[in-house]
């Protein structure tokens, strides 16, 4: 047998083979052809992911408002300027209010003296002032009630013979000019008023002198005495508990009022909370701050952004976790994508976008300068991690 004739027996068989098994030819050996089975294909990544839009935001932002009214005197700051904590933005007219605090101050030094002196007890000045008043008092009752003296009678005639004196000559000045019309304008008529004036003055206090003192000039002595002994009496006694103590809160209702006005002018200033940057001021100088105005200056720490979904569903929010990537896109930007984590998520729902969704906060490591506050972006997070 020659390669040529082998060769054409091999192609025989595998042709005849072929049929055979075709022809379903196997089950004539009693063999059962085991099917094949189809395989399950695996998951797509497609479906490990979780996309949703949002807005590209500071991580930490404020919109400041003040807490009085007041005009503006001063905007410190403009857009753009990079502030720190502490830094003063606007400044209110202070005015009156500084004028408050200084009152307020006074009211507390008044308070701390009274509180002081109260601990201290009287000095011997006061003690010795106290008595002066009662040895006065006690001389006026012995004078009233022993009745005027020959010296208080002489006295008091001769107050009323110089009264009488003086206006005999007035009236004598003036009976020389009183034919002129306009006399009540010369000075003769005011002269004579005056002197009148002067000796019913003095016919009163002689008459009094003679007629001696009353039963009520007597009472009216008698508690001058009695005040001025209540006085010194009051002096000499220490300050009681209850004294102290009322004066005690009387300070601290001064320091109080003092604290309260110094807190009203520092709200006139506004001051930045943090590090950041001004993105918007919405008053001017003279302009008036009123109870209601909205945000007057807008500020962000541009260091750090991120993305914050707005209508991530939850029916996805359990499959996204801390710490799994993310791609983020943004419509401004058309064919850039750029990689971030998920970095927090909100605890509690917020009812945005037309339903019940949770905000999840995707930060962008080493982020593009071109990405700006409020650009809005698309994220899909890859949930297989």
């Amino acid at each position: 047998m020659n390669i040529r004739n082998i060769i054409i027996g091999i192609v025989v068989l595998l042709v005849l083979g072929g049929v055979f098994v075709a022809m379903g030819g196997g089950t004539t050996l009693g063999i059962v052809a085991k099917p094949t089975p189809t395989p399950i294909s695996a998951l797509s990544e497609l479906d490990y992911l979780v996309t949703a839009s949002g807005t590209f935001l500071p991580a930490k932002r404020a919109s400041l408002s003040f807490t009085i009214q007041g005009q503006v005197i001063q905007v410190v700051v403009k857009v753009g300027d990079t502030v720190k904590r502490g830094d003063v933005l606007i400044r209110l007219d202070s005015g009156e209010l500084e004028a408050a605090v200084a009152q307020a101050k006074a009211a507390v030094a008044l308070a701390e003296a009274n509180l002081a002196q109260l601990k201290a007890g009287a000095s011997k000045e006061d003690i010795a002032a106290a008595e002066a008043t009662l040895d006065t008092a006690r001389a006026q009752l012995a004078k009233a009630r022993a009745g005027a003296t020959a010296e208080d009678v002489a006295i008091a005639q001769a107050a009323l013979v110089r009264a009488e004196a003086v206006l005999r000559d007035a009236q004598s000045a003036y009976d020389k000019v009183r034919g002129n019309p306009d006399v009540g304008m010369y000075p003769q008529s005011q002269a004579l008023h005056l002197a009148t004036q002067e000796y019913r003055i003095a016919k009163a206090r002689y008459d009094q002198v003679i007629k001696g003192p009353t039963a009520e000039d007597v009472r009216i002595a008698e508690m001058g005495v009695a005040a001025a002994q209540a006085n010194l009496n009051r002096v000499k006694q220490k300050a009681r508990p209850e004294e102290i103590a009322a004066a005690q809160a009387r300070l601290d209702q001064a320091q109080a009022a003092l604290q309260q006005a110094q807190a009203t002018v520092a709200n006139t200033i506004l001051k930045a909370p943090f590090d950041g940057t001004v993105v918007a001021i919405n008053i001017k100088e003279g302009e008036a701050v009123v109870l209601g105005t909205p945000a007057v200056i807008t500020l962000g720490d541009l260091t750090t952004l991120r993305l914050e979904t707005d209508d991530l569903s939850e029916t996805n929010i359990a499959r996204v976790q801390v710490g799994q990537s993310a791609n983020v896109t943004f419509e401004s930007l058309q064919g850039k994508t750029f990689k971030g984590k998920v970095t927090s998520i909100a605890p509690i729902a917020t009812a945005k976008s037309g339903g019940t969704n949770y905000t999840v906060y995707v930060e962008i490591p080493n982020a593009d300068p071109v990405l700006r506050w409020g650009m809005t972006g698309r994220v899909e997070i890859d949930t297989k991690q």
